[in-house]
């Protein structure tokens, strides 16, 4: 698993989770969506999936465009007010990209329906998400 660290804004950041077998990828919370396309389109990926943590504009605020720029994505997130939301999840969801399994770990603290993703690998239940050497 590849993961691309994409600064937004003046202090956020969205992450690029590319699948390296299936040539697969999630964006988590992409406030811009065409620096996520850019990403997309130079590694050579398929976009499949939108990993929201919370509603707010500066992490969700992109979504509406994005689907509308890249069509058939999937939008997860844990609230109702995520824009763009097509799947709700809880504490415990699973779900796939590509290959990649993705845990939805609730975590009510910054806002009701924060979500955390935790990514693994296939047969593995070590973490796939590997620390940006930006922010090593």
């Amino acid at each position: 698993m590849k993961v691309e660290l994409l600064p937004a804004l003046t202090d956020n950041y969205m992450y690029l989770l590319i699948d390296e077998e299936t040539k697969e990828a999630a964006i988590v919370d992409p406030v811009q969506p065409q620096k996520v396309l850019d990403a997309v389109k130079k590694h050579g990926v398929k976009l499949t999936t939108v990993l929201t943590t919370h509603h707010h504009w500066d992490h969700a605020g992109g979504n509406e465009k994005l689907v509308k720029m890249e069509t058939g994505l999937r939008v997860y997130g844990g609230d109702s007010r995520v824009g763009a939301l097509t799947q709700k999840v809880s504490h415990l969801t699973s779900l796939k990209v590509g290959s990649l399994n993705v845990k939805c770990l609730c975590t009510p603290c910054h806002t009701s329906g924060h979500i955390c993703y935790y990514v693994t690998k296939p047969n593995s239940s070590d973490l796939a998400v590997p620390r940006p050497a930006e922010l090593q």
